[in-house]
């Protein structure tokens, strides 16, 4: 799944990925993993906030394209990959 994102060069936004639509209700996201691709430029935090993992996504060079990779992983063993396309443009 993947989702696009158009965010100014000095906005700080946060997105709330919710995973419980691909999990059992009794099923709990207990760790993320979350990978930036180019690795320079884009800052990006995340808490877990079962179901959601909330991502903040800040700073970036103007005109450049990222790919935020989010992977929640579950106390039973399950993970979901989720995708953010991130472009930044000083508008």
């Amino acid at each position: 799944m993947a989702y696009r994102i158009d965010q100014q060069p000095r906005d700080v936004r946060d997105y709330d990925l919710d995973f419980g639509e691909f999990f059992p209700a009794d099923d709990t996201v207990v760790s993320a993993q979350v990978v930036v691709e180019p690795a320079v430029g884009l800052t990006v935090n995340y808490a877990i906030q079962h179901p959601r993992v909330k991502v903040w996504i800040q700073d970036g060079v103007d005109g450049a394209a990222y790919k935020v990779t989010v992977v929640a992983y579950t106390n039973d063993g399950r993970a979901k990959e989720v995708e953010l396309a991130v472009r930044i443009k000083d508008k």
